[in-house]
């Protein structure tokens, strides 16, 4: 288990990226917005992955750190929310093909995923106690 001095180091080790992430999403929208017809827009757009996979590396290099029992857990919930994701937006798709709802930016399925994925941990949490 992570001690308290490492869940602050975790917290540090992922600040910088995810700020880092922040920042440059805001100035590539910004940018984007205020010069649409600029040659550089794709490239701008692109800027907040290289944080972003900074992020998943931080993140893949912390998990390994976890004990085996963690890892295994981490799994059962992101594996979990994978599930209700995938059939959140697969019945989402079916209605608005055929009930004609409006159709949902993928943009918003990662931060679906977040969320479900916390909800299933306190759910994990909470059963485990």
């Amino acid at each position: 288990m992570f001690s308290l001095l490492s869940k602050y180091q975790c917290a540090k080790d992922l600040g910088l990226p995810v700020a880092a992430f922040i920042l440059l999403l805001i100035f590539s929208a910004l940018f984007i917005h205020f010069c649409p017809e600029s040659g550089w827009s794709t490239v701008v757009a692109f800027l907040p992955l290289i944080p972003a996979i900074w992020a998943v590396r931080t993140t893949v290099r912390l998990v390994t750190l976890l004990e085996t029992a963690q890892q295994v857990k981490l799994l059962v919930n992101f594996a979990t929310s994978f599930v209700i994701v995938g059939l959140l937006t697969f019945t989402y798709g079916f209605l608005s093909c055929f009930a004609d709802y409006p159709s949902l930016p993928l943009i918003l399925v990662a931060p679906l995923m977040v969320v479900v994925w916390v909800a299933t941990n306190v759910v994990m949490c909470r059963r485990c106690k």
